[in-house]
């Protein structure tokens, strides 16, 4: 297993840290059994503060035709890239939970376009959001499942919503991503 996310990434084409595609483009060539990649957390607060937009979902599989200055038309750049880079891969994305931090429906247009454009590209999805009950809009879940700090190098509580802790993870996040692959 070989970790290549760096923290702070976005889909989208602006990024504090980068854009997810450059990830996969210096991942190594041979094709891994498994590729698990998420995105959206970051592009929800960057669309949200009008740094690019959503965009829609291009009419055919031809990366001339997608709009790279759009979080849809990078996202499809993203899976593009990881189809032919890695053809025999089981390509799985992870849709993040309910995000307390982010804007209600920025997030939820964010999540239609990337399921339709993950039903297109024929990339399984692991669903956190929709089949789970992690909501981190409630404050009583915000605070037992996701963290900001470490204490004493394991994540603690009390976070703002966004990054799941060890017992987010376990409880909410194991299941699912354990699941997604093998389901048609």
């Amino acid at each position: 297993m070989t970790k290549y996310a760096v923290n702070g990434a976005a889909i989208g084409p602006v990024g504090g840290a980068g854009q997810i595609i450059t990830q996969v483009r210096r991942a190594a060539s041979r094709s891994p059994d498994y590729v698990v990649f998420n995105g959206g957390t970051n592009d929800a607060d960057l669309v949200y503060h009008h740094r690019y937009k959503i965009g829609a979902m291009a009419d055919g599989f031809d990366p001339a035709t997608f709009d790279h200055s759009t979080y849809a038309g990078s996202l499809e750049t993203t899976l593009s890239t990881m189809r032919t880079k890695w053809p025999s891969a089981r390509i799985v994305y992870a849709a993040v939970h309910k995000l307390g931090s982010r804007d209600w429906d920025t997030q939820f247009a964010l999540r239609s376009v990337t399921l339709q454009l993950c039903h297109k590209w024929g990339v399984k999805v692991a669903d956190v959001f929709n089949d789970t009950t992690l909501d981190t809009r409630t404050d009583g879940q915000r605070v037992a499942y996701t963290f900001n700090d470490l204490v004493n190098g394991y994540p603690g509580t009390g976070g703002t919503g966004t990054h799941p802790n060890i017992a987010g993870i376990t409880d909410f996040y194991v299941p699912v991503l354990t699941t997604a692959p093998a389901q048609p």
